[in-house]
């Protein structure tokens, strides 16, 4: 066979590929058109935090337990201090859907399980803290505050109960919280104050919470202060 003849085959299966290959690349990229476009996903980002006032949030709290208990109570109040001292989020705060939080009363579906005041604060702590690590280590202080001190500590401006009774939780449960501050007076009288104390309680840690996001967020303001 010539060295014409096998130039003219080898152009010509050079030829044919070249235009196989163009006619795969020119339907692929039909296809890439009609498929959807993925979007890119928007990151996440904490909200702005201001400086609150831990005595209004603890009052709001107080106020916003009923009907649906600890955890709606804890960060309902949160967030109502929040939009009074950030006006621009106020409608964001007045659309959120509240009612969901009733999947913390009585501790996790009425399961007696985590304490619903700890659920809602640490998910108020949540809306605010962008670092996951420092956000566990805000959760750990409130724990701490939870199992070591005397609680409730919060009293109503109009407190029909002086001297009300004050326990140390021996765990995050709500059954073994509650049940520890009931043990302490078992008449009948003390056990009609059961949901008083829940909403002391749940008052006293939102306030703690806020006190804990306070220091927190006026660290960082310092911290980058210094490096101006």
């Amino acid at each position: 066979m010539s060295s014409d003849m096998k130039l003219t085959r080898r152009n010509a299966l050079v030829g044919g590929l070249g235009i196989a290959l163009t006619g795969f690349m020119a339907s692929e990229a039909d296809a890439a058109e009609k498929r959807p476009r993925r979007k890119r996903e928007k990151r996440e980002e904490p909200w702005k935090y201001v400086t609150l006032d831990p005595a209004v949030a603890a009052k709001y709290a107080y106020e916003t337990y009923v009907p649906w208990g600890c955890m709606y109570g804890a960060l309902k109040g949160g967030m109502k201090a929040y939009a009074e001292a950030c006006p621009e989020m106020a409608e964001t705060v007045e659309a959120f859907p509240f009612l969901a939080l009733r999947s913390g009363k009585t501790g996790f579906g009425a399961q007696e399980q985590l304490c619903g005041t700890l659920n809602g604060a640490g998910m108020f702590m949540g809306l605010f803290v962008p670092d996951y690590g420092e956000l566990c280590e805000l959760i750990k202080k409130l724990t701490d505050f939870y199992l070591s001190e005397a609680l409730p500590t919060y009293v109503p401006e109009n407190d029909k109960y002086p001297n009300f009774v004050k326990t140390i939780a021996p765990t995050t449960q709500c059954g073994d919280s509650k049940g520890t501050w009931l043990a302490v007076d078992e008449s009948q009288e003390h056990k009609q104050l059961r949901q008083e104390r829940c909403i002391r309680l749940t008052a006293t840690v939102i306030g703690k919470a806020v006190e804990l996001l306070n220091e927190y967020f006026a660290a960082l303001e310092a911290e980058e202060e210094s490096k101006e």
